[in-house]
């Protein structure tokens, strides 16, 4: 579970793209991935406007666009949503999902109770500024708990004024690596519980108040801990502990830190809990087969009783929450095919009725809790990675053609892109979870370069990441865990699936798998025990491990053609800035290449690549124009200076060269998270008698 929530921070939908088909089917899907993906609602209605005005468009098509046009509309604030669904309605009845949902619209648009406000189910987004969505919102509906990403510090948000207060002060990323994750405000809305990434590489379980009195930490150094709520009188804190024991779902003291543990769930986890209103359970999801992600949602006595089975089915079923009257519990759920908030009626702990489908097609949504009047606070991810892969001029100096996507399956969630070592295959790692919270439930996928086809191979594994192609081509190195909670380097075969132990992670230690060798006997590996980093040269076959002068490095290494060096990114506290750095294998000479300087990175993302031929060194560093753009250098490995090849990206990074030299993979994208409101939508539920 280490790092789990990182998670969030690697979304991303990439401004470059291919070019797209003159099919109004085609185009319908190109607006909605600019509506979805990348987040830009006035773009897509142009789009959808364009579509339902052709005339070879069909009209489950043009429905489908007015629709959504519609919604783009409602979303922010247009009186136009009305005349798309009335178009809808007037023109296009017989498409019967289409319409009865824009009639639907239509009523909530119109329907007013006698406060004034809707009586339809309404959605709003906060404004621009309100885009972390690992916190929760008090529940006087004043503040929302947040990460202020800018350090990594807690901090709250006056939801009214948008000012952001932190509640640490860690210092900058360059001074700390520390951060806080997921946040939960206590009931009376004078305290905030929240994970911390500690410095030396654990998590602890926090308590601050408002006013940032009485800071505390209440469980500390586990390889992860995550609050899920507060009990009702504010007295102890649902939370799910993972240590050397597995995952444990635990209560713990606000008083002095003491731990119950109420359940033991192995090497899985939940992705999120809560207690009820009454405090006489918790709630909370969980995978119950070994060998699949799929979720069934359980309650728990507080009083240490036996698990209840709320929500068992063959879909994913995740992310629970109660509602604040305590009769039901609203959940994600991907049954129909596409994420679904549902909600299931109680009585006396026991389902009362089958679940209800409160609202569909609601996309990559994390329900983080309720403000008054019942309203429910949820994040969505409308950006999100993906692999591109472009090709070089004769000389392979410059871009002959803007990049390309590779992915025409599961778009905007693809990332760790690896070439075959005989170049006849392109492999990546893509995210087939329903939402970002969730950890990855990750398949690669093998890309043939001559048939375009794809075959995915699903590792049998918990979890994994950092793909690299092993010298033979039959398998992969990752790191990751298994079904028993073990972690470290594994090799993957590449029709199985089936995993093999390489390295086993040591206690206290964080495990990068940074690069091999290209004869395939050697990988990099990168070991961290706090600050104390350690970076070695080890042989797979026989275990032996060569440190190597490194100092301190990121990840990310490139081992030139021949095997004789390895190029690495260090980082130099006394300047501040970034190095190109190669290191000799056979004597450890240290050699700095090129310096990045602050503004010109930022920590925790970049890319190295070497050439094929050997002569080049490839690497990012941070535009001028914007944060999130990065551009893409080379410089002579032998001697000459650093120059730009035009490419820039949002977060370009997983730089890899395919074996001809001519064409280049790499991942780019940035995350893209808004928080929205979800009102007037609980809805009364016959109870089965």
């Amino acid at each position: 579970m280490n790092k789990l929530l990182l998670v969030m921070m690697m979304g991303a939908a990439l401004l470059l793209g291919g070019p797209q088909s003159d099919r109004p089917d085609q185009q319908l899907q190109s607006a909605i991935n600019r509506e979805v993906v990348e987040g830009d609602l006035k773009g897509a209605i142009e789009l959808y406007k364009k579509i339902a005005a052709l005339p070879g468009a069909g009209r489950a098509t043009v429905a489908t666009a007015l629709l959504r046009m519609g919604q783009c509309h409602e979303k922010l604030g247009n009186a136009e949503a009305r005349t798309a669904y009335e178009r809808l309605v007037r023109e296009f009845g017989d498409q019967a999902g289409a319409a009865a949902e824009a009639r639907t619209r239509l009523a909530a648009l119109d329907g007013r109770g006698t406060s004034g406000k809707p009586a339809g189910m309404a959605t709003h987004r906060l404004a621009e500024a309100f885009t972390d969505t690992l916190g929760a919102p008090s529940r006087d509906g004043r503040f929302l708990s947040i990460v202020d990403w800018v350090t990594g510090d807690l901090a709250i948000q006056d939801l009214a004024t948008g000012e952001i207060r932190r509640l640490t002060n860690k210092g900058s990323w360059t001074d700390s690596d520390e951060f806080a994750v997921i946040s939960v405000p206590s009931p009376d809305g004078g305290q905030v519980a929240y994970a911390w990434f500690n410095k030396n590489g654990g998590y602890d379980l926090r308590v601050v108040g408002f006013d940032r009195s009485n800071p505390r930490i209440l469980v500390g150094d586990q390889e992860y801990v995550q609050p899920g709520d507060w009990s009702p009188d504010g007295k102890w804190i649902p939370a799910f502990i993972d240590n050397k024991q597995g995952t444990q779902i635990v209560r713990i003291s606000v008083t002095d830190g003491s731990v119950q543990v109420l359940k033991k769930l192995g090497w899985r986890y939940p992705t999120k809990l809560g207690c009820s209103p009454d405090g006489r359970y918790i709630v909370y999801d969980f995978p119950p087969k070994e060998d699949s992600p799929a979720r069934d949602i359980f309650l728990l006595p507080t009083d240490g009783g036996r698990e209840i089975p709320i929500v068992q089915h063959p879909a994913n079923d995740f992310a629970p929450a109660w509602t604040p009257d305590g009769k039901g519990i609203l959940f994600v759920s991907d049954r129909t095919g596409s994420p679904g908030v549902w909600l299931v009626k109680l009585a006396d702990g026991k389902p009362a009725a089958a679940p209800q489908l409160v609202k569909g097609d609601v996309g990559r949504l994390w329900p983080m809790g309720f403000g008054p009047n019942g309203s429910l606070y949820y994040g969505l991810q409308t950006g999100m990675d993906d692999v591109y892969v472009a090709s070089l001029d004769a000389d392979h100096r410059k871009f002959a053609a803007p990049p390309t996507p590779v992915a025409n399956r599961f778009v905007g969630s693809n990332g760790s892109p690896d070439w075959s070592p005989d170049g006849r295959f392109l492999a990546y790692a893509s995210d087939r979870s329903p939402v970002p919270p969730v950890e990855r439930s990750r398949t690669i996928v093998i890309r043939s370069l001559e048939s375009e086809q794809e075959r995915d191979v699903t590792p049998r594994l918990a979890r994994f990441r950092q793909l690299l192609w092993s010298a033979d081509g039959h398998s992969f190195l990752v790191v990751g865990q298994d079904m028993k909670g073990i972690e470290g380097i594994f090799r993957v075969d590449a029709q199985s699936g089936e995993a093999a132990l390489a390295l086993a992670k040591q206690p206290g230690e964080y495990l990068d798998l940074a690069a091999r060798s290209v004869d395939g006997k050697k990988i990099i590996i990168v070991r961290s025990v706090g600050k104390v980093q350690r970076v070695s040269l080890r042989d797979l076959a026989t275990g032996v491990e060569k440190e190597l002068p490194v100092g301190v490095a990121t990840t990310w290494a490139a081992v030139s053609p021949d095997d004789r060096s390895v190029l690495f990114r260090t980082w130099e506290q006394a300047s501040r800035s970034y190095r190109m750095t190669v290191v000799s294998v056979a004597d450890g000479t240290v050699r700095h290449v090129v310096e990045v300087r602050e503004p010109e990175f930022i920590p925790g993302f970049g890319g190295l690549a070497w050439s094929p031929d050997g002569e080049q060194i490839w690497f990012v560093k941070a535009s001028n124009d914007a944060q999130d753009s990065f551009a893409l250098w080379r410089v002579p490995f032998k001697a000459g200076d650093p120059e730009p090849t035009g490419l820039t990206a949002e977060r370009l990074r997983d730089l890899r060269f395919h074996p001809d030299g001519r064409r280049f993979a790499f991942t780019a994208g940035r995350p893209k998270y808004e928080v929205w409101v979800l009102e007037n939508f609980l809805p009364p539920l016959k109870v089965a008698k």
